[in-house]
């Protein structure tokens, strides 16, 4: 089982993705704490999100800012670089974000 953080295409399935597994997800709680940011919408691996359009450069910008803590860590840094990417891209389709949990 995995967290999703997906594009929806039009047919409703996920177009494009990026996974976490929950020791990964267990690690990436710990790095945004409680903070209050828009990634403390994934504290509960087992539930749904949704990331609107309109948030998107803010919540890149908390990647951006975890990408140094996190450096030594190659599993979280692979995801919150696949995240950065799929940012980019539903910024380019103006489209929002979503996490599936599976």
């Amino acid at each position: 089982m995995s967290l999703d953080i997906a594009i929806l295409g039009p047919d409703g399935s996920p177009k494009k993705h990026v996974s976490i597994g929950v020791d990964d997800h267990y690690r990436l709680m710990q790095l945004v704490g409680k903070s209050g940011g828009l990634l403390a919408r994934l504290n509960d691996y087992y539930a749904d999100a949704e990331f609107e359009h309109f948030e998107l450069d803010c919540l890149a910008e908390e990647v951006r800012t975890l990408l140094i803590p996190c450096r030594e860590d190659t599993a979280l840094l692979s995801f919150l670089n696949g995240l950065s990417e799929l940012i980019v891209e539903a910024k380019q389709e103006q489209k929002a974000l979503l996490a599936i949990a599976d």
